[in-house]
Order: C-alpha cells, then sequence, then structure tokens
C-alpha cells in the first residue's frame, strides 16, 4: 500500500467519523492526494464509519457451523474471485470483510474468468459442508439466467446439492434468510440481515489460492 493511500485512509476516516458526508469526504481526500480511481474505489468500499463496521465486525462469523443453512449472495461473492482472478486489487475492509477495487458489478470479462470463479465457489462451498444451500442471483444483471444454469451444472459436477434462484434483487432475499448464516460483503447486508455473515469469499481465496490481503483497519 502506498503512502498517499496510508495517508488518504487516515483522514478519510477522520471525516467519515467526524459526520461529513460520504460523497465530498471521497472527493476531498481523493483530490488532495491525487488518488487513481481504484484507490478511491478501496477508500469507499473499505472504510466504513466505525460505528457500522464494529457492528458488522461483531456479526462475522469465524467459521462456517457444522451442517449449517447457507444464502449465498451470488454475485456478490462471484465477482470478488473473478475480480481476484483478473489482477484486480482486493483488501480487508475496516468491518473486516474481503472486498474488491474493480468496478460496478455487471459484467464477467473474460468468459473464462466467470468459468474459474464458479468452479472456485462451488468448490468451496461444497468443502463447507452445508446442509442447506440457496445461492441468490440478480435478473437485472446481464445473463444472470444463463449464469444460474452453469451453476447448477457446476453444484451437480462438484456434488453439491443447491438451489439457485434468480430473483428481480437478491438484497431482500439475503437479508431475510432464516438461517444459520449468510454469504455477502455488501455493508447493506452485513448490518441488517437476520442471520449472521460467512466471508465466503476470503474462505475461498485464501484456502484455495493461499492469498493474503492487506488489512485496511491496520492501515
Amino acid at each position: 500500500m502506498g503512502e498517499a493511500l496510508s495517508r488518504a485512509i487516515i483522514d478519510y476516516r477522520y471525516l467519515l467519523d467526524s459526520g461529513y458526508p460520504v460523497s465530498g469526504s471521497l472527493s476531498l481526500v481523493g483530490d488532495r492526494y491525487r488518488l487513481g480511481k481504484a484507490e478511491r474505489t478501496i477508500l469507499f468500499r473499505g472504510i466504513l464509519r466505525a460505528g457500522d463496521a464494529i457492528r458488522i465486525a461483531g456479526r462475522l462469523l469465524p467459521r462456517l457451523p457444522v451442517r449449517s443453512s447457507l444464502a449465498i449472495d451470488g454475485y456478490n461473492i462471484l465477482f470478488t474471485v473473478h475480480n481476484y482472478l483478473r489482477g484486480v486489487p482486493l483488501f480487508i475492509g475496516t468491518d473486516g470483510l474481503l472486498r474488491d477495487a474493480g468496478g460496478s458489478h455487471g459484467r464477467f470479462s473474460p468468459a473464462i474468468a466467470f468459468d474459474a470463479a464458479v468452479a472456485s465457489m462451488v468448490a468451496g462451498i461444497r468443502d463447507l459442508d452445508p446442509e442447506r444451500v440457496t445461492i441468490v442471483l440478480d435478473a437485472p444483471v446481464s445473463g444472470s439466467f444463463e449464469h444460474a444454469g452453469a451453476i447448477r451444472e457446476s453444484c451437480r459436477a462438484y456434488g453439491l446439492r443447491a438451489e439457485v434462484v434468480v430473483v428481480p434483487s437478491a438484497d431482500p432475499v439475503i437479508k431475510e434468510f432464516p438461517g444459520d448464516a449468510v454469504a455477502s460483503s455488501d455493508s447493506a447486508i452485513a448490518l441488517a440481515s437476520v442471520a449472521p455473515i460467512f466471508d465466503l469469499a476470503r474462505y475461498i481465496l485464501e484456502g484455495a489460492f493461499g492469498a493474503a490481503f492487506p488489512d485496511l483497519g491496520r492501515a
């Protein structure tokens, strides 16, 4: 992590915790330190107001319970894994969740990286040996129904029993899931879900790839 970004993190956290608005704080700090798009994304996604960060960190499960029921924010996990495979910077936010500095989550490129991301996700879920798995995809994402078919096929190939559903919006389904855990790094979900949070993307990438990530909470 560069010196400019490290100093920007300190200033940005100060502004957020002092009650300043996110957009104005991001613009002010980004301009002051001449940050690029990826660095500004790291600030925006990785630095939360202290109260929210503490609340989310307190809801994170260090491990998934044995034979648990798990709902997965499908595109949230897939894009994180996909971006790792593409070499996009990933980091641990101040709330303890793994996130990426990629662009808006809406399109996979190239297709081979999507297939690899699906295989990595399904293999990681299988290794956790959950009792019940629901993978939720957002219908507005281009190719969502084809993606659902590819995920189902991968589940069959890996011997994973899972329900894959395509819905208008995954957020309310994940938030209201009454099972043992949900997998998502979306801060709005992490703050409001009925079930606690399991960082599935981090589990997959650290376990399958031996990946290590900078922790913004220690910056």
